[in-house]
C-alpha cells in the first residue's frame, strides 16, 4: 500500500484528494503548508508528494528545492490553476514528475498517481540495486600485503579507466574474479552492473543462448524472448571466466561481438550493438592451447591486450596471515576469535594447493570447530597434512622393475611445472632447472608427439 503525503492550505482541497486516493487503499497524510510537509518528510517515508504550488511561508517551489537538498527521491506532483500552468513547469525543471490543473476529475489524479507510484518503484529499485552493489563490493574487498599482489593491484588500477581488454590468468582459488571486480570498481562503468559468467559451467548447447539471448521460436522452449549476458550488462562489465573452456565453435561468435561491438540473439537478424566491458580470466595456458588449435589464435589476441598473472598463494606468502584475519573478521561469528601463533605458522607451512578459496574454506572449518573456545590453535589445524621438503640430492622418482616410458615422465613433470607456476613459462622452466628456451623446445617436442 503506497503512502501519500498531500500538502495544500486549503484544508477543504487536502480532504478532497484523501477522499478519493483512500477510496483506492493508498495511505495518507496530510500537510497544510511547505513548513509542515518538511517535517513529515523528515520524519516519515512516503512514496508519493501531491503539493500546492501557492502556499504562504514556503510555497511548493521552496518545497521541492528543499526536498532536493535533503536527498530525498520522493516523487513529486503538483497541483495547480490553469493561470499558473508557467510555474508547474517550472517545478518540474527542479525535479517534479508532473502535474495536475484545477479543476480536476478523480479519473485524471487516479492516472497521475498510477504513473508517478511507478516511477517512485523504479527510483526504491535503483537504491536498492546500488545498496547492493555497496554490499558487494564490501565483499568482494583485495586483501594483500606481499609485493606481487601490489604489482597485480598496480597493473589493474592502470588498466581500469581505459576500456582495453584484460586477460587475468592464475591458477584456480588465487581470486581472479576479485581483480576483475576491482577493476570494474575503479572504472568508469563502476554504477552498473558487473555480471560475471562461468564458461566450463554451461553446456556447449546453449552457450551461444547465455551470452547473446535468443529470439521467441529460435529453438524448442524458446516461449518467449530472452536477453543475453551482453545485453545484460549493457553499459557495464562482462567478466568470461574459465575462457579457455569456451568451445571453439561458440569462439568465432565472440570474436566477432568483440571486434564489431554487435551481435545478433540466436534465431534473430537483428543486429545489436555491444556497450559492454569485457574481462576474460582462465587457469589455463591459453598460448599452448593454440599451438594445439584448441584456442582460436585471433581470439587470444584479442582477449589479451593487458595481461595481468595472479601468482598462487604459496608463492606470496606475506598474504597469507592478512587474508586469515579477514576472513575470521567478517565470519558470521568470527569476529571475537583470536588465532596462537602456532596455528599461523601451520598456516604459513602449508602450500595452499587450493589458494585462497582453500585457505577460505580452511579456515571455516576451523571457526565451526572453536565455536564454543573461540581460539584456533595449533591442533584444530591437525587435519592440515604439511608435506616436508625433500632434501637436496633425494631421489623423487623411484623407477619400477618394468620401467616406464620417458616421454610420459617429462609430460608429466611439465604439466606439474606449469601448473605451480601458475602457467607461467619462465617460472616453470626455473622449477625443472631449465633456461625458459630450453622450456618452450621441450614443451614443443612434447605436444608434437601426442
Amino acid at each position: 500500500m503506497a503512502h501519500i503525503l498531500i500538502v495544500d492550505d486549503e484544508e477543504k482541497m487536502r480532504n478532497l484528494l484523501s477522499i478519493m486516493l483512500e477510496r483506492k487503499g493508498y495511505s495518507i497524510d496530510q500537510a497544510n503548508d511547505g513548513k509542515d510537509a518538511m517535517a513529515k518528510l523528515l520524519s516519515s517515508t512516503y512514496d508519493l508528494v501531491i503539493s500546492d504550488i501557492k502556499m504562504p511561508e514556503i510555497d511548493g517551489k521552496e518545497l521541492i528545492i528543499r526536498i532536493r537538498k535533503q536527498g530525498i527521491v520522493t516523487p513529486v506532483v503538483f497541483i495547480t490553476a490553469f493561470a499558473t500552468i508557467d510555474s508547474a513547469v517550472e517545478m518540474m525543471r527542479h525535479g517534479a514528475v508532473d502535474y495536475v490543473t484545477k479543476p480536476f476529475d478523480e479519473a485524471k489524479i487516479q492516472l497521475t498517481v498510477i504513473r508517478a507510484l511507478n516511477i517512485s518503484s523504479l527510483i526504491t529499485e535503483n537504491q536498492e540495486m546500488k545498496e547492493e552493489l555497496k554490499k558487494a563490493d564490501g565483499n568482494y574487498k583485495l586483501v594483500y600485503k606481499s609485493n606481487s599482489m601490489k604489482n597485480v593491484v598496480g597493473l589493474s588500477d592502470s588498466v581500469a579507466l581505459v576500456d582495453t581488454a584484460v586477460l587475468i590468468s592464475g591458477e584456480s582459488g588465487t581470486g581472479k574474479e576479485l581483480v576483475a571486480r576491482h577493476i570494474h570498481s575503479q572504472s568508469l562503468r563502476n554504477n552498473n552492473r558487473f555480471v560475471p559468467v562461468n564458461c566450463a559451467a554451461i553446456s556447449p548447447n546453449l552457450v551461444e543462448s547465455e551470452l547473446f539471448g535468443y529470439e521467441k521460436g529460435a529453438f524448442t522452449g524458446a516461449i518467449s524472448k530472452k536477453r543475453g549476458k551482453f545485453e545484460f550488462a549493457t553499459g557495464g562489465t562482462l567478466f568470461l571466466d574459465e575462457i579457455g573452456d569456451l568451445p571453439l565453435e561458440s569462439q568465432g561468435k565472440l570474436l566477432r561481438a568483440l571486434q564489431e561491438k554487435r551481435f545478433q540473439r540466436v534465431g534473430g537478424n537483428e543486429e545489436i550493438p555491444v556497450d559492454v566491458r569485457v574481462i576474460c580470466a582462465t587457469n589455463r595456458n591459453l598460448e599452448v592451447m593454440v599451438m594445439n588449435n584448441k584456442f582460436r589464435q585471433d581470439l587470444f589476441y584479442r582477449i589479451n591486450v593487458f595481461p595481468i598473472l595472479i601468482p598462487p598463494l604459496r608463492q606470496r606468502k606475506d598474504d597469507i596471515l592478512p587474508l586469515t584475519k579477514h576472513i575470521i573478521k567478517n565470519f558470521p561469528f568470527g569476529k571475537d576469535h583470536e588465532i596462537t601463533q602456532g596455528a599461523c605458522h601451520k598456516l604459513m607451512e602449508y602450500s595452499w594447493p587450493g589458494n585462497v578459496r582453500e585457505l577460505a574454506n580452511v579456515i571455516e572449518r576451523c571457526l565451526i570447530l572453536t565455536r564454543n573456545t573461540g581460539r584456533i590453535i595449533s591442533g584444530t589445524l591437525s587435519f592440515l597434512k604439511i608435506k616436508q621438503a625433500p632434501e637436496k640430492g633425494t631421489v623423487l622418482v623411484k623407477l619400477p622393475p618394468e620401467g616406464v616410458p620417458l616421454q610420459q615422465v617429462q609430460l608429466t613433470l611439465v604439466r606439474q611445472a606449469l601448473k605451480t607456476a601458475g602457467n607461467n613459462q619462465t617460472s616453470a622452466a626455473k622449477l625443472l632447472g631449465l633456461s625458459r628456451a630450453k622450456f618452450r623446445v621441450l614443451l614443443k617436442n612434447i605436444n608434437g608427439k601426442q
